[in-house]
């Protein structure tokens, strides 16, 4: 019934086709974002076809060690479905993946479902398959700070207050094209306190905004010309992420963050349900980084998990079929 291929460029405007369509894919999927660092991803991305009709998409790289990852280079990936992938047929479909995989050599899987919050409609078929037929473990889970738009919570008194400080101070709030000076910013701040680097060049940021100039927007916070603060937004049809956040000493004085999240939660909320902050865990989630998360529990963010999960590929199929 189904059949499974090798993605390869030839299928190029297909897949991205089918992710524009499907009921749980976001632009992370296009491969024109995909393949920004496909020097350091080997490839291993699969089509699902039905009857010769494209049904669903796995976006996945292969490692040296034969482990296949559903995508090492991206935040959240999984089977993305059409909206009329069934419960049985999803079934049926990770079990021919998991001989597909087997049959090339494959050890291990590594499988990064896409939250719930980034969903057009239930898409949660792929969790049930890979428990049932797999018994896939959760390897790693990390914790988000989420605002859902139909149930808002009250800012901290102390969001609030500095809300009104950097208002007060004449911090003026703008989209911003400067994503160099931006960059700045944030690539001291985390050198500073985590010793840490962007994942993205500021090369690659302004490459993939010049390809989703409506996905990738920056906003940022100015006392007259000078920027003192940011956010890189990542907008998907069901969720606004704040990609990265950073202000420099002068910002964080005046609390240029929290006037800006005030306008950027209020204007991303009229046309999308959700508003997320991104992880506030380290060292593969079992740390909770607590000074992080206050600040963003602070605007009213509640909890949601981005969760990985893994399973050893068996000789022969799944292994309820043995």
């Amino acid at each position: 019934m189904f059949e499974i291929v090798r993605y390869t460029p030839a299928q190029f405007h297909a897949w991205n086709t089918f992710v524009a369509s499907s009921k749980n894919g976001t632009f992370l999927f296009d491969r024109n974002y995909m393949d920004y660092h496909a020097d350091r991803f080997k490839d291993f991305s699969l089509m699902v076809y039905r009857r010769g009709k494209l049904y669903a998409l796995l976006p996945c790289n292969m490692q040296e060690d034969m482990t296949v990852v559903s995508h090492g280079g991206l935040t959240y990936g999984g089977l993305i479905m059409n909206e009329k992938a069934t419960a049985k047929d999803v079934l049926d479909v990770f079990r021919m993946l998991q001989d597909y995989l087997r049959q090339a050599g494959c050890r291990r899987i590594i499988y990064k479902p896409t939250p719930a919050i980034y969903h057009r409609q239930p898409a949660e078929e792929d969790l049930y398959a890979i428990v049932e037929l797999f018994g896939a473990r959760l390897k790693e889970r990390a914790l988000s700070s989420t605002i859902y738009r139909d149930q808002l919570n009250k800012w901290y008194r102390i969001r609030a207050c500095g809300c009104k400080k950097a208002a007060e101070a004449g911090i003026s709030i703008k989209e911003s094209d400067d994503f160099a000076t931006f960059w700045t910013i944030l690539t001291d701040n985390l050198s500073h306190k985590y010793g840490l680097k962007p994942v993205h060049t500021t090369e690659e940021i302004s490459r993939l905004q010049a390809a989703f100039p409506d996905n990738i927007r920056l906003f940022a916070a100015y006392k007259e010309e000078k920027m003192l603060g940011g956010t890189v937004l990542y907008i998907t049809p069901q969720v606004v992420h704040s990609q990265y956040i950073s202000a420099n000493e002068e910002g964080k004085q005046l609390h240029v963050l929290d006037l800006l999240f005030h306008n950027v939660i209020s204007m991303s909320l009229k046309k999308h349900p959700y508003f997320d902050f991104g992880i506030s865990t380290e060292e593969h989630g079992t740390i909770l980084n607590e000074q992080l998360i206050y600040q963003k529990e602070g605007f009213g963010g509640r909890g949601i998990c981005y969760d990985i999960y893994e399973w050893e590929i068996y000789e022969g199929k799944a292994k309820q079929l043995l």
